[in-house]
């Protein structure tokens, strides 16, 4: 299923996942892709992507970093913003060989879920395509079911509560750990876009979800303190308010909490009280030596952290209006 110099909306959508493919003419990806696995459509430039995107309603979407009429990054953007196609559609940025932490940041920061180098790996990427169809139909589950906000691809409080008690059973059946990193974007960037973004930062496994109307919690299994601490740094360089070494931005404010159990078999932990000493830790936890703005939960005010709170998923205030 590839467009030349034809109409692409001609083009008959097959029941196999629909991987839309934007990239300049000399680099032609669609015969990468396995013909009975994916129907694949190649256009060459970005205005035609999203030209035909919404009507296609790909499960995936990739995107060459340099096009003859646009940057890669300018498609994701636009891409991303698009609200007839979703937030819930992989794209995925076809960079150079190397692609530099920069181009990464700003490909995340534009809407793309993932970079990957060009040439692209053949076992690569059908690793990735995959992975990302998958939970992008998951998405469409939770949303046919309501579970998630459409705007910010973030799960409700209850289903919060409710799939850290499943990870919270998965890891104690392996021996496994659980991390929740918790962000309060009340002070920081505001609005849909840190949701958003937050949400593509975390790994396929993870969960992020809204506990409070300013809060945002990432549960990470498989993580422990010292990885916990990593994603937390990674999705604050992401949001723009540190630098690749972890310290604030001239001008920005941050306030992050975590707690890590190391091995749930023997942790008599209940997942959701991990969520709320996560919280907890944002207001009154010990700070990290080398990242003052992240803070470990020290068993401090856990009370503090009312879980009986309204909560509108993806709502953001754009200040703190006490200055606190």
């Amino acid at each position: 299923m590839q467009e030349r110099n034809g109409n692409p909306m001609s083009v008959a959508i097959s029941s196999r996942p629909v991987v839309l493919i934007a990239v300049a003419e000399e680099q032609s990806l669609s015969r990468a892709l396995p013909a009975h696995e994916y129907a694949a459509l190649e256009v060459h430039g970005g205005k035609l992507a999203i030209a035909c995107a919404a009507d296609l309603q790909p499960d995936m979407i990739i995107v060459g970093a340099d096009l003859p009429d646009m940057s890669g990054i300018e498609a994701c953007r636009a891409l991303q913003g698009d609200l007839r196609l979703g937030h819930g559609v992989p794209i995925v940025l076809l960079g150079p060989a190397k692609p530099t932490p920069e181009l990464r940041v700003a490909a995340l920061r534009a809407g793309a879920w993932d970079v990957l180098s060009e040439p692209a790996d053949a076992a690569e990427l059908s690793f990735k395509l995959r992975t990302y169809v998958q939970a992008k139909r998951n998405i469409d589950l939770a949303l046919a079911d309501g579970l998630v906000d459409p705007m910010t691809g973030i799960h409700s409080r209850p289903v919060l509560a409710r799939r850290a008690r499943e990870l919270g059973a998965l890891m104690s059946r392996v021996h496994g750990a659980l991390a929740c990193v918790m962000f309060d974007l009340q002070t920081g960037p505001a609005g849909h876009d840190a949701a958003g973004l937050v949400v593509r930062m975390a790994r396929v496994c993870d969960v992020v979800g809204a506990w409070s109307p300013t809060e945002i919690a990432l549960l990470a299994p498989a993580i422990n303190d010292a990885g916990a601490v990593h994603l937390a740094r990674r999705v604050a360089v992401a949001l723009g308010v540190t630098t690749e070494a972890g310290q604030i931005v001239a001008g920005s404010i941050l306030r992050a909490g975590y707690d890590a159990v190391g091995n749930f078999t023997y942790s008599p932990v209940d997942p959701v009280e991990l969520l709320a000493r996560a919280a907890a830790a944002v207001r009154s936890g010990t700070p990290d030596p080398c990242y003052p703005w992240l803070r470990r939960f020290n068993g401090k005010g856990i009370r503090d952290s009312d879980p009986s709170r309204t909560v509108m998923a993806g709502l953001i205030p754009e200040k703190r209006r006490n200055g606190s």
